[in-house]
């Protein structure tokens, strides 16, 4: 178990570390990919798997092994189940290839309706359940760092967002929020009946 703490602990600092070096600086810019064959999918993609899976599996090891309180896992499963069933509902919304960064086209409908990030905001979810669940102090670290992960990206996005998609994302960005508003999950959608 220490060799896939100190796995995913890394891949996931330095995935921390890039991403607020693109979001902060011009040093370096490795999220959005440019291209499937360029440095920043190298990089990019084997660090995200590796932390984040790992994470997960040392998640599911901790919880297994345990002695776990009935409070906490009531909490903590349906927590991480929830958010793990929204990020993968999310790439039905988005589409395969624009969840891996392709400019397939602005989606702004299913549940990129109510936040421009829905499946980071589950993927946050999802972690912060398999934290609380997993009862595990290096299991938390691990996934506060995921969910830094989850936060930097949007900010890494909007910028190539905004080239890509120009007027178009910025009306987008005007009436839906980066994560969630809990005000936007009861608004009536555009064309129902009132």
């Amino acid at each position: 178990m220490t060799a896939i703490f100190i796995l995913s602990f890394s891949a996931l600092t330095a995935l921390n570390i890039l991403l607020l070096l693109t979001v902060f600086t011009d040093v370096l810019k490795l999220w959005p990919t440019p291209s499937k064959q360029s440095w920043q999918t190298y990089v990019f993609w084997p660090l995200f798997r590796v932390g984040l899976g790992l994470t997960i599996l040392l998640g599911v090891m901790s919880f297994a092994a345990a002695p776990h309180y009935d409070l906490q896992a009531a909490f903590g499963v349906p927590l991480a189940l929830a958010g793990l069933g929204l990020t993968v509902y999310g790439y039905f919304d988005l589409g395969i290839d624009n969840t891996y960064g392709s400019d397939d086209g602005l989606v702004t409908s299913g549940l990129y309706r109510y936040s421009r990030n829905p499946q980071y905001v589950a993927s946050i979810v999802g972690f912060l359940g398999l934290g609380v669940a997993a009862a595990s102090m290096p299991v938390a670290l691990l996934c506060v760092l995921a969910i830094g992960v989850y936060m930097l990206l949007p900010l890494a996005e909007e910028p190539w967002l905004e080239r890509t998609y120009g007027a178009s994302y910025r009306r987008y960005k005007q009436r839906t929020p980066r994560f969630l508003s809990v005000a936007k999950l009861f608004e009536k959608p555009l064309g129902a009946e009132r």
